[in-house]
This record gives C-alpha cells, structure tokens and sequence, in this order.
C-alpha cells in the first residue's frame, strides 16, 4: 500500500528512536524501500535527527575572560537612564557591549537558523501525523461508545422480552418537523432515551468525541422522557415508524451508528446537499471519512461506506422511499435507516 504524501506513519519516529521491535523495523524498512513518499519522510527525518546529533566541533570557542569583560562594561555602562527608548536599540547594544568582537552573535544566529530549520521541518511532519493520531483516537472512543450502548441495549433486551428501546408510535406521530398541528412530533432518537432513562447508559456515552456534542446532565435523565436538545446525542437510531426489529432478528442488521448525513434531526437534506448518489455520503461525524455502527448482535464496524446493512443495504436511506414526510418507517426488520 502505497502512502499518501499528505499522510505521516507514525512508526516513523519510533524507528528512529530506536523503539520499535525487531520484527516491525523490518517491515517498515521494507516499505520504505517501496514507497517513494515513505522514503521521502524517512530521509526527511533522518536529516533533522543527524543534525540534533552533530556536536558543534567547528563553532569558534568563547573568548577567554569573556563572563569577566561582560561584568566590566555593565559595571562601566552606569544607571539605567529614564528615558523610554527602542528596545530594538537597547537590544543591539547590549549585545555591542556583551559581545564586540560579534562572536556569540554569528553563532547564536547559527544555532537559531538550524533550530528554526528544525522546528519547520517537524511541524511540517508532526502536525499531519499528530491529526491522524487525535482522530484515530476519537475514532476509538467512538467505538467504546457503540460498545457500551450494545451493552445496554443487551441489558434492556433481557429485561423487555428481547424488546428493543421503544417510545411509542401513532398514526398522529412523525418524525420530521411539522407544522401541522393535527400531527405530533416525535423525534426518532427519543425511541433509545429508554436506556438512559433506566440506567442502562449513561448520557456522557451518547456523545462522539469527533462531534460538537454536549453531554445531558445526568441528574436530568430519570425525570425525562427525551434528550433535552439534538446535540445531546450524536448517534443516529433504528427508524422506529416502521416494522420494528427485536434483539431476535438478523443479528447483522445495523441499529445504531454515527448520525446519518442525509438528514438534520429529521429534515431531509437531499435537495439542499444536492447529493445524487447517497451511496457516497458517509457520516460527517469523522470528516466523512466513514461512520462506526453498531449492529444487533452487538459488535461495532468502522465502515467507509453506507452501504453496509443486510444484502448491501444503504443505513441512511428506505427501500422504495423518494420523499420523506416524517411518517415513513421500514417496510421489514431488514432495512436498516439509522437516523436521529
């Protein structure tokens, strides 16, 4: 596999520090032979780490008596006067008076232009890579999240006769925002509140770090029957409006993941998004780099395309369904429409 000039192996810094097992040296080594962008970053890092090494034998040594004469000129420069001037000017002539021969100067430029040298050359590496290490890590907690909340879900099944989390649903009811006031708003993720509400979950573990969410006081959870505000929970939930799946269909099917980029808390964005394939829209959660999802049976995917549900079923989408008014649900337990 081949490495993206914009991407940084991490392995990288530990090679050269010496830190990394025999048998991975050996791998890596491989590669860098085999990816010229590899290579490039290997030599680029072997450079700057040559140049912290090199012991500066050519600087010219300082002056004998040097501390003493600097001493002196102070002593001989008198008071500070009162005046208020440029600290451009102060600063060059302290170092006339310090250093008249320009010696320390000329090397403390020296040393300043390798350390700037240097300081350019790991932020030009170490910023991509320490990104990629901080999503990697959201990525992770991402995933203890979706763990927990199968956990809780597996709870709240065996209490409620293989039941999923349920709210409710009437013929009254839809999901999308109306304003029609013959019909009630009931917001697809109030159907999972159930397992905070019980203590299945807490409500920290609704939030994915990689999101902006904001966590619901937990004092808040037994004396509610919903989330106080969308960004409580950044997680998208089994359409509920339709056939409803139990802890005994399909072990498979996706039920819970990052939330769907298709809509905003209920609001279809197809026309706005102008998307004419949602079999490319993954999660905006990680950058739409992909999406986790939870399934059934518990176990969560990193998956980098929404395409993903029984027979390639795409989560954020009905089968047969164009226009979405708010009172559409899945036609079977096996489609998969994740949304919040």
């Amino acid at each position: 596999m081949s490495t993206n000039e914009n991407e940084f192996d991490a392995r990288l810094l530990d090679l050269h520090l010496e830190r990394l097992p025999d048998e991975e040296q050996a791998e890596l080594r491989q590669r860098i032979q085999s990816d010229p962008a590899l290579s490039l970053q290997h030599e680029a890092l072997a450079e700057m780490f040559t140049a912290l090494r090199v012991e500066r034998d050519d600087e010219p040594p300082l002056p004998a008596g040097l501390a003493e004469r600097i001493s002196a000129r102070v002593a001989a420069a008198g008071a500070s006067p009162r005046i208020v001037s440029s600290p451009r000017r102060d600063m060059a002539k302290l170092a006339e008076l310090a250093d008249p021969g320009g010696i320390i100067r000329m090397r403390g430029f020296r040393d300043i232009a390798a350390v700037a040298a240097m300081i350019v050359l790991a932020v030009g590496l170490g910023v991509p890579s320490l990104l990629h290490v901080r999503e990697r890590a959201q990525r992770t907690m991402c995933t203890q999240n979706l763990a927990s909340i199968g956990t809780g879900l597996q709870s709240y099944a065996l209490a409620n006769s293989y039941s999923l989390p349920f709210a409710g649903w009437g013929s009254d009811n839809t999901w999308r925002p109306t304003e029609d006031p013959t019909l009630k708003v009931l917001p697809n993720r109030r159907h999972v509140y159930p397992l905070v509400r019980a203590g299945h979950v807490p409500t920290s573990i609704f939030i994915c770090p990689s999101t902006r969410g904001l966590p619901m006081a937990e004092d808040q959870a037994r004396v509610r029957d919903d989330f106080i505000e969308s960004r409580n929970l950044s997680y998208a939930y089994q359409n509920m409006a339709g056939k409803r799946p139990s802890m005994q269909d399909s072990p498979d099917l996706p039920i819970l993941g990052d939330d769907n980029p298709l809509f905003d808390n209920g609001w279809p964005l197809f026309d706005s998004l102008g998307l004419t394939d949602p079999a490319e829209a993954n999660s905006r959660a990680h950058g739409g780099a992909g999406q986790n999802i939870l399934t059934i049976r518990g176990s969560v995917r990193w998956m980098t395309s929404p395409a993903v549900g029984i027979d390639n079923d795409n989560i954020w989408t009905l089968e047969n369904v164009d226009e979405y008014t708010g009172r559409e649900g899945p036609q079977s337990t096996d489609d998969a429409h994740l949304l919040k």
